[in-house]
């Protein structure tokens, strides 16, 4: 059923498969860029309908430094290119019209300054229009402007646009019926929240109801998602949720309404995506990770070819950097937003060696290899992937282990040669007979001193296999990698207490991931000490201050999570042309760093 045919309103659509809207920030102040337009290009092939990602329809709705703008007139011939290049590859075009402004709340806005909101949003539809797009989407979902007016925890409005259900509906209704008022023949979509899943909320029982007005309304199909910025596991799941998450209320509010419905977020394989349509809780199934990762996912299910690259959402460089103000990016396709820039072959092919087969070597290789060098990669270990290796062994992060299967693929298919259990010395290195050669050797545990009468463990020791014989065990180190081991560990039946020398464990860690490992941590029974200094270990007892008062912690085996520095074992060659050193042996960071390093390295050889 995915490559059906369907339709929605008056659109008719090639098959199943629609790209979600997603902020790249690749827009220049509100225009249309050249990486915009290569960036859609390069995902519209296969797809039957391509939704450009919220496009602000005022100024007081942009929040991202980089969103795209449908504010003005001026934007329109930058829009054309965007609908053109969509058409061209045979999909059809439609655009998201969205507000969204944390600072303020609806009880901020006069009734009169409601109106002109909703007259932006239909200005914005009739500049669609002009721009050639065949449809909009309204967004009324994850606690932006007009799901702040439909949850009765964010909307304390006693005028007509507040209070009951209706009145807090009215602004979404009133922004529909002037989009179809205006443009009678237009298609829209509304994306709306199934459920906020937050208490007090909008609800599914509420969703139901608002999907049922939004269909006597006028509007043509609804995208069902969830959660608002607190819940955000819920729209955008990481790898710490279960696939297929909103399933449930999607099924809910498909059996109340008879327009057809768009299926989102992390929705399994091709497999799951086909039963979803097999079983009719769902018309159309929605992509926006999953194509950010593989643009060419889409044409590779009409070809039937099996090598799909699923989202491992990781939620590290399409998320986490959209809201840093960096542009769209992906660990499994550092060519996001870059498309033309890793185009380019080479006319005088070298010969190049990697040395280390981590994710930052492995991805050189490929990168390189693609540009037409003749490259060849040596690995001290058994097999391929470094701390990837370690990094996919903690619950909830086995997806990790599908980047290692997607380099490797891609050293085939680019006819690198690889040599496992190869370790090179520096003197081997100085003799190669190589015009290039690449230090990709990565990074060591570090160590600290410790007044202790037991030998510690570190934490990527533990996570390779080398499980503490105690029951009593202490993690020196809360960040991402010791609240990890804390939990593998908890599994595992250790009594497990984590000393952090921060006022908070997980710093750094992105917030989503680190409220879920923190409260999957806490039904684990895991004890979380901050602002620890250790003093001693000695005779089963670990002595630490906290706050100027000394504590004791019983303990059998201690883990050392206090982070990572560089292997140095070539650092005499970094001042030498012919070297060029990659990923955690330059600057210890993490593995969407490490493949966009190596990625990049392909750019300037």
């Amino acid at each position: 059923m995915l490559l059906k045919e369907g339709k929605i309103g008056n659109i008719k659509l090639k098959n199943r498969i629609i790209m979600l809207p997603t902020v790249t920030n690749l827009s220049n102040e509100g225009f249309v860029s050249e990486r915009e337009v290569e960036y859609y290009k390069r995902r519209s092939k296969g797809v039957s309908l391509v939704i450009v990602g919220a496009s602000y329809v005022n100024k007081l709705g942009k929040f991202f430094i980089n969103q795209i703008g449908i504010d003005d007139d001026d934007k329109i011939q930058g829009l054309r290119k965007l609908s053109e290049v969509i058409h061209q590859n045979g999909a059809q075009a439609a655009i998201q019209l969205a507000m969204h402004n944390p600072k303020y709340k609806p009880s901020d806005f006069t009734k009169q300054q409601i109106q002109g909101f909703i007259q932006d949003f239909v200005n914005g539809a009739i500049r669609a229009k002009k721009a050639g797009f065949d449809a909009v989407e309204l967004h009324f979902a994850h606690g932006w402007f007009v799901n702040q007016f439909l949850s009765p925890d964010t909307n304390q409005r006693t005028d007509e646009y507040g209070g009951n259900f209706e009145g807090r509906a009215k602004f979404a209704l009133d922004i529909l019926r002037g989009v179809k008022k205006a443009l009678p023949d237009m298609t829209v979509i509304c994306r709306i929240n199934g459920s906020d899943f937050t208490d007090g909320g909008f609800s599914i029982e509420e969703s139901v109801r608002f999907a049922k007005l939004l269909e006597y309304h006028g509007a043509d199909a609804l995208d069902i998602s969830g959660g608002v910025s607190s819940t955000s596991e819920y729209h955008i799941s990481p790898m710490g949720i279960g696939d297929k998450p909103l399933i449930g209320i999607l099924k809910r509010i498909k059996e109340n309404i008879t327009i057809p419905v768009i299926a989102v977020d992390k929705l399994g394989s091709v497999y799951d995506w086909e039963k979803i349509l097999e079983d009719g809780i769902a018309d159309f199934i929605g992509i926006a990770r999953g194509l950010i990762g593989d643009p060419d996912l889409a044409e590779k299910l009409i070809k039937g070819q099996e090598d799909i690259r699923y989202c491992i959402h990781c939620n590290q460089a399409c998320i986490a950097y959209i809201q840093k103000g960096l542009s769209v990016s992906c660990m499994i396709n550092p060519e996001v937003g870059r498309e033309k820039e890793f185009e380019v072959k080479t006319d005088k092919p070298l010969n190049i060696a990697v040395i280390g087969g981590g994710p930052a070597g492995m991805s050189a290789a490929k990168y390189l290899a693609k540009k037409g060098h003749n490259v060849t990669l040596f690995e001290k270990e058994n097999k391929l992937g470094g701390q990837l290796n370690v990094a996919k062994v903690p619950p909830y992060k086995q997806e990790i282990g599908k980047v290692i299967e997607y380099l490797e693929n891609d050293l085939k298919k680019y006819n690198v040669k690889v040599h496992l259990n190869k370790k090179i010395s520096l003197q081997e290195i100085k003799e190669m007979p190589y015009d290039k050669i690449v230090i990709a050797t990565g990074s060591k545990p570090a160590k600290i001193n410790l007044d202790a009468d037991i030998n510690s463990y570190t934490a990527i020791e533990v996570l390779e296999g080398n499980i503490p014989k105690g029951r009593d065990i202490a993690i020196i180190g809360g960040g991402l990698t010791g609240l990890e081991t804390a939990e593998y560990l908890a599994e595992k039946g250790k009594k497990v207490t984590v000393l952090e020398m921060k006022e908070e464990a997980g710093e750094g860690i992105y917030p989503m991931v680190k409220k879920l490992i923190l409260n999957r941590l806490k039904e684990l029974k895991v004890d979380i000490i901050t602002n620890a200094l250790i003093k001693e270990i000695s005779g089963g007892k670990l002595m630490y201050t906290s706050k100027d008062t000394y504590k004791v912690v019983k303990v059998e085996d201690v883990v050392l999570a206090v982070g990572n520095l560089p292997d140095t074992e070539f650092e005499e060659l970094k001042n030498e042309n012919r070297y060029h050193f990659i990923g955690d042996c330059k600057t210890v960071a993490s593995a969407v760093e490490a493949i966009r390093d190596g990625a990049e390295l392909s750019l300037i050889i």
